[in-house]
């Protein structure tokens, strides 16, 4: 192939990624995936896989009960991703919290006592972590995905791990 013939199928590569709406961030994804889950820091990296293509994306936070904050992720207006913060009675353990969220077959484990994940979710204990507007009370990290076509187990164990460990560095374990 010429010089001339390699630079003009480049430009027509090119022309036909900027139709298609190609971005630096993934695959037709023409926003910026977020740096931090309602102020709680994680590298955009470990969320990247669970988002959809798209336009916009707007974070929400929530609060429905007093003993869960949810952090849900729209993309184009539809739920995509939620990370959730979850107070339990203490002697719940991480099989009890997993049991409760149905949409999510956590049958993975790093360490049964402290993660479960599948590639739909994951879910984490935090540590010691305490509060005293939950005392008798352990936090659980919930992270569920929503986006159909994004399921990728490896890449939950490093997100509920890596957000899991944020969550115990943040204001809410004081």
């Amino acid at each position: 192939m010429t010089g001339r013939r390699v630079a003009e199928v480049g430009a027509a590569m090119a022309l036909v990624c900027a139709l298609a709406g190609c971005s630096g961030s993934g695959e037709g994804k023409d926003y910026a995936t977020p740096k931090s889950l309602c102020g709680v820091s994680i590298d955009p990296d470990l969320i990247e896989p669970f988002l959809p293509a798209g336009k916009e994306i707007e974070v929400q936070k929530k609060t429905p009960v007093p003993s869960r904050t949810r952090c849900q992720v729209n993309v184009d207006g539809k739920v995509a991703f939620v990370a959730s913060q979850e107070w339990w009675e203490r002697g719940d353990t991480i099989t009890d919290v997993a049991a409760s969220h149905t949409r999510i077959d956590a049958d993975k484990s790093a360490d049964s006592e402290k993660y479960l994940y599948s590639g739909t979710g994951g879910f984490g204990r935090a540590g010691s972590c305490t509060n005293t507007e939950h005392p008798e009370h352990a936090l659980f990290t919930v992270a569920q995905v929503f986006a159909d076509g994004h399921e990728d187990a490896p890449a939950m164990r490093r997100l509920i791990t890596a957000y899991t460990k944020s969550v115990e560095r943040s204001s809410v374990c004081r």
